[in-house]
């Protein structure tokens, strides 16, 4: 897989997980469910973009 592949991939998880069906699940605690996956795409986004500035050296 590609760099920007990785990305990409990134980007189309954090639409499925903000999409509105994928909220109704967690209808009971929306705000909580908002925060960690949030939380845990920005901390795979900056996992992707240090593996791809190591890649370049």
């Amino acid at each position: 897989m590609k760099n920007t592949d990785a990305l990409l991939f990134l980007f189309f998880i954090g639409l499925l997980g903000i999409n509105w069906p994928t909220i109704e699940i967690f209808r009971t605690n929306v705000v909580l469910y908002l925060f960690v996956f949030w939380f845990f795409l920005i901390c795979a986004i900056a996992a992707v973009s240090f593996f791809i500035r190591d890649d370049r050296r």
